[in-house]
């Protein structure tokens, strides 16, 4: 056979084999993805969380399972539920008290409306005297200092919510800044920070918005080492118990917050012969978790011991103290559904790809990555054999047009073809495929969130395993963790467009002869 007709050969069946792709490919639709999601971001799933009145997270995964059986595909652990057993932390509400006490120790004032972030997992009483540092705020600009003239080590510290320029500017409060007040207390060495509405606030219900947050509790993998403790409690009262924190000095909280906002100074003091003291009760459980695993069994009866993962997590945040739901349209509806699209096209090839393709929907994403990393602890194949994670997060939406600069401090959502790809540079090889993936569709990536996004979704423990990761999202939006992340604003076109970049970098990895090459491992 001469080389001419040889070469003619070589480019026809290329062709069948592009032709191929192309028509599975073309399974992937944006009604059925939009179906999908009209489901799993139902108002009836109660925001895919633990510990809601409905059990809309085990629904989810009914339904992701029956989406497998449907199609075919082969269960990648026993009835495709992986069951992780998780320990749940959650105060006690009945037990948690705070107590005010004078020189003597007698105790003259006590509240059970209180709540508590921060601490060990365990249950905990906190004592210590009391100081008032108005805003609890520092202004670089103009350098207003709230606790310049006060020592708050070892104390616990009285603050207002907001600043005093939100406040003058009417503003709504926002929990980054009230964090930065509790940094900079755990810097001088306070034990706790007593946050209170400030009476100006414009939204009463701030506090209680937050309370659902702080008292649904913390997940970790059962046996796993407690995280990083903050040593400072943030402890969530009212303008009541302010009152009587300041009693004995004939001040009230909103008295002194007139003086603050006219003089434009810090009126901060320790609270002399006043000490509190609060019990933080905490209960523990064992709670069970799912992950849904599917596999399709690769073709090549050497190559099929070697995989590509798909993973997406389809918890999310359940309900806010109003009641009102986290549907989680956005995140992480999106990259659920798209994984079934996904699976769909890959199981109606005739012929298999070469290698296995591994389905994980992975659970308690918004708990701590809990999923992926009982995953990479029990991989359904070594992770020596996992050639790349490609994990969709938040893959529905789009700006008007791109964005001039991206800044991962700010919400950078990608325009009507742009996508970010947190890829850790360990292959070049995955990333030239990437690319030319994204010329054929139009599509233009962008890895600026990398660095500041590494450890912040599921691929972040494939990473750590050294396995090359692809980490897909059309970025951050204004309904990020909020109940207005609904359906309507999905943007199913581009949404269609990055799934299909999905199946078709996973389908040219998993036919390759020779493996992914990684030049840039991880150390």
């Amino acid at each position: 056979m001469n080389t001419k007709l040889l070469f003619t050969l070589f480019c026809v069946a290329v062709s069948i084999v592009a032709v191929a792709q192309k028509k599975e490919m073309q399974t992937i639709t944006e009604n059925d993805l939009k179906a999908h999601l009209e489901f799993i971001a139902s108002d009836n799933l109660h925001g895919r969380d633990f510990f809601t009145e409905v059990p809309g997270l085990n629904i989810a995964a009914d339904y992701l399972k029956a989406q497998c059986e449907k199609m075919g595909l082969k269960p990648g652990v026993d009835g495709y539920f992986q069951t992780i057993e998780m320990e749940a932390v959650t105060p006690d509400p009945e037990r948690t008290v705070l107590r005010l006490k004078d020189e003597n120790g007698k105790i003259n004032f006590e509240t059970k409306d209180i709540f508590a972030m921060g601490g060990p997992a365990h249950s905990d009483t906190i004592s210590g005297e009391v100081v008032f540092a108005g805003y609890g705020w520092y202004n670089d600009q103009t350098k207003y200092n709230d606790t310049k003239d006060i020592d708050v080590k070892g104390k616990i510290v009285l603050v207002m919510t907001r600043t005093l320029e939100q406040s003058k500017t009417g503003a709504d409060p926002e929990m980054e800044t009230e964090m930065k007040k509790l940094s900079r207390a755990m810097m001088g060495g306070a034990k706790a920070l007593v946050l209170v509405n400030d009476p100006m606030n414009p939204n009463t219900e701030y506090i209680e918005s937050v309370r659902k947050y702080a008292t649904g509790g913390s997940l970790k993998l059962k046996d796993a080492k407690d995280g990083f403790v903050i040593p400072v409690r943030l402890i969530f009262g009212s303008e009541k118990l302010a009152n009587k924190m300041l009693e004995s000095t004939g001040k009230t909280l909103a008295g002194l917050q007139n003086e603050i906002n006219e003089t434009e100074a810090p009126k901060s003091f320790a609270i002399k012969n006043l000490t509190t003291q609060v019990e933080l009760v905490k209960s523990r459980q064992i709670i069970e978790g799912k992950n849904i695993i599917a596999v399709i069994e690769g073709s090549d009866p050497e190559l099929k011991n070697e995989c590509v993962v798909f993973s997406a997590h389809y918890d999310h945040l359940g309900i806010d103290g109003e009641g009102e739901v986290f549907n989680g349209a956005d995140d992480n509806g999106t990259g659920t559904v798209a994984l079934l699209e996904i699976a769909e096209a890959f199981q109606s090839m005739k012929k298999k790809p070469k290698r296995s393709i591994v389905f994980a929907w992975v659970t308690g994403e918004e708990k701590g990555l809990l999923g992926s990393d009982y995953y990479s602890q029990n991989p359904v194949f070594p992770m020596k054999n996992t050639l790349v994670d490609i994990n969709l997060d938040m893959v529905g939406r789009s700006a008007e047009k791109e964005p001039e600069l991206v800044d991962s401090e700010t919400k950078s959502l990608a325009g009507p073809n742009g996508m970010y790809i947190i890829s850790g540079r360990q292959s070049t090889e995955l990333l030239n495929i990437s690319d030319k993936v994204c010329e054929e569709l139009g599509l233009v990536p962008s890895d600026e969130l990398t660095k500041a996004f590494l450890t912040r979704s599921d691929y972040y423990h494939f990473y750590k395993n050294g396995v090359p990761i692809l980490g897909l999202s059309t970025g951050l939006h204004d309904d990020y963790h909020k109940t207005t992340d609904e359906l309507e604003k999905i943007d199913f076109h581009k949404m269609k467009r990055v799934t299909q970049y999905a199946f078709s970098v996973a389908y040219e990895l998993a036919n390759q002869k020779k493996r992914l090459v990684v030049d840039k491992p991880v150390k």
